[in-house]
């Protein structure tokens, strides 16, 4: 895939989160009334972790480091919507490969579990750690890709504002006209919500 192309993808991908995030941020509250309640309207949260994944390229798995950020807007709903980036970086015997994600996540709450699922979008760069071609050692080493990647997971209350993070993604790449990888990754790791004032407002009986 061309780099004008790969950059074209980046410019439209962000301009739609930011679409996104207008909406969220700018949707109405509801409307005041005589008892006050708090709430927390905007959560933000950062994580990192420890990534196992198969590269759907060779015998080899890939260990790798995750980290991003979620940014959850709070509405009176059973799921709450989030906007999410995350980078992840893998390395193996076989091959390297790195993502940079952006999409939206759904999450709802049972206690101290917080289930979630999430539809990622974005570009993954490959290395292959072998000559693939003989004739020419250095003609093809590296190439990216779209990547599109379903996946989910589950955060548990750890204590204050930390939480454990379990994590799955099967990704989507496609190289060339016949060529495309499938690769999954297991992250486990720690997220943390940004500490913040409530936001009082009414609710209406």
């Amino acid at each position: 895939m061309t780099r004008h192309i790969l950059w074209r993808m980046r410019v439209c991908a962000i301009m739609a989160f930011a679409a996104i995030a207008a909406v969220l941020v700018c949707s109405p509250t509801a409307q005041a009334q005589a008892t006050a309640t708090a709430s927390k309207k905007l959560d933000i949260s950062a994580f990192a972790g420890y990534s196992y994944l198969k590269p759907d390229y060779g015998p080899a798995h890939d260990n790798g480091f995750t980290f991003g950020a979620n940014i959850t807007r709070a509405f009176h709903f059973p799921v709450k919507p989030s906007l999410e980036a995350r980078v992840s970086l893998n390395h193996g015997s076989t091959v390297n490969e790195k993502t940079y994600l952006f999409g939206v996540r759904g999450q709802t709450n049972y206690g101290r579990f917080h289930p979630y699922a999430d539809f990622l979008i974005g570009v993954g760069d490959i290395h292959y750690n072998f000559v693939v071609n003989a004739a020419n050692p250095t003609a093809y080493l590296n190439d990216n890709s779209l990547v599109k990647s379903p996946g989910g997971g589950v955060d548990i209350d750890l204590i204050r504002n930390f939480r454990v993070k379990a994590d799955y993604q099967y990704q989507f790449w496609y190289l060339g006209t016949n060529d495309s990888l499938n690769p999954s990754a297991i992250t486990l790791g720690i997220s943390y919500s940004l500490p913040s004032k409530p936001n009082y407002q009414s609710v209406v009986h």
